[in-house]
């Protein structure tokens, strides 16, 4: 039972050191701080998950560094293909996408990081390991269970508080994006352009009745696009490539007003 114990806990450092990686990584490139990762605390489970696994699964090849690595690249990238697939399924949203790369599968996993990982499992299997299982080791048995019942405590939080929050930001992208339809069907309009524009003069030739229901919808439409929860706006944050299969242009129009930390100009 310590062993499962100590696994559990292999599983929360390794969320918690994937969450530095992966921070430090995106907020380098976008030259500001991004909390990453889909849980709002400082965890990444799915390298959690990875770290377990290349643990459980690949600790016996650590004597053939060649086979080690080849099979932490199709291990991880295993992981990250099904992870991606199942949160698509479950928010019909895509958070990331490596379509632009050269080699990827789906846009869910690419060469480029498919390689990367490769690298981490053998230097984790051969490296970081030892050093892990020796500090977790050192935990009195007794207090392992109260460590990690602790730790599954704040996971099932931090999840069911993050996933609330994900299905309310589609609730919401669904609502807005109809409210851009209606705009773009009553004002005879197709782009996001000449729906700016006509919130500064709504056309002429409309009839004051409609002319009033495109007022209405108009301050709908910005009470949608500011009122992001803070779970939210970080969410669209923590993922630049996220991309919704149903309410994309929605979407889009949020994540430009959080990049330009606005309210989105009026062209």
């Amino acid at each position: 039972m310590d062993y499962i114990f100590t696994l559990f806990l292999l599983f929360t450092s390794y969320s918690f050191m994937g969450w530095v990686c992966e921070s430090i990584y995106c907020s380098v490139s976008a030259k500001r701080f991004i909390n990453r990762g889909f849980l709002g605390g400082p965890f990444c489970p799915v390298y959690g998950a990875g770290g377990v696994l290349v643990t459980s699964v690949l600790s016996p090849l650590q004597g053939n560094v060649p086979l080690l690595y080849i099979s932490a690249v199709l291990l991880t990238s295993t992981l990250e293909y099904f992870t991606g697939l199942a949160l698509e399924k479950l928010f019909n949203v895509k958070y990331w996408d490596y379509s632009k790369h050269k080699i990827n599968l789906h846009g869910r996993v690419c060469l480029k990081n498919s390689v990367i990982f490769g690298f981490m499992g053998v230097f984790m299997v051969l490296y970081i390991n030892p050093l892990l299982f020796s500090a977790l080791e050192s935990i009195p048995g007794f207090m392992l269970p109260a460590v990690s019942l602790a730790f599954a405590s704040y996971f099932l939080i931090d999840t069911y508080i993050t996933s609330r929050e994900m299905l309310r930001l589609n609730g919401k992208l669904t609502e807005l994006q109809q409210v851009l339809d209606e705009i773009k069907e009553k004002a005879h309009t197709v782009t996001v352009e000449r729906i700016e524009v006509l919130q500064e003069t709504i056309a002429d030739h409309l009839d004051d009745k409609t002319k009033a229901r495109i007022k209405w919808l108009y301050g709908k439409k910005e009470l949608l696009e500011n009122g992001m929860r803070l779970t939210q706006r970080r969410l669209i944050k923590a993922f630049p490539t996220m991309k919704s299969f149903t309410n994309n242009e929605s979407l889009q129009r949020i994540k430009e007003i959080l990049q330009n930390g606005k309210k989105l100009m009026k062209r």
